[in-house]
């Protein structure tokens, strides 16, 4: 037989292959991504709203007064800076009706509510109560920082386990 007679064709190359629809694999890819991409998202706005909480700003402004304190070292001037720091946490907590008009003994009783433990109790509360009007002899700083951190435990413990 010759081969000139014979019924062949030149190679003939199949169509290029389309980009859609994906393999099964990419589509698992994809989904894979947007579950990662749904959880990054959760976890900023949790951690977002964490920062935005009222008792981790109070975390943060105890933090800052302690530093000021060991700085300045005045008793007196730390003693006022931690009134009106309770006072803004105590306000922030509740209503401002609640909290603003309270003094003595009415407000370091709020304060203890609010962390749902005595943690100022009669003499704590003479502390802060008082110190911001003694003389800065008579302040017991360390007392007074370490009753403010009991407190602000407590009450990160009561908001995390909702209103009381």
């Amino acid at each position: 037989m010759n081969p000139a007679e014979l019924p062949l064709r030149d190679i003939h190359l199949p169509d290029p292959v389309g980009w859609w629809p994906p393999a099964p694999g990419w589509w698992v890819v994809a989904a894979l991504l947007l579950f990662l991409v749904f959880i990054v998202i959760r976890l900023w706005r949790r951690r977002l709203a964490l920062r935005r909480s009222p008792a981790y700003i109070a975390r943060r402004e105890l933090t800052n007064l302690q530093s000021a304190w060991r700085e300045h070292g005045d008793a007196h001037r730390l003693a006022r800076e931690v009134s009106v720091w309770l006072r803004r946490v105590g306000m922030s907590m509740r209503t401002r009706q609640q909290a603003a008009s309270l003094t003595g003994a009415r407000w370091w009783q709020y304060l203890d509510e609010l962390a749902g433990e005595t943690v100022f109790g009669a003499d704590g509360g003479r502390l802060i109560s008082d110190a911001p009007y003694r003389a800065s002899a008579d302040v017991d700083a360390q007392r007074l920082m370490a009753l403010c951190e009991r407190w602000l435990e407590r009450l990160g413990k009561t908001t995390q386990a909702g209103p009381s």
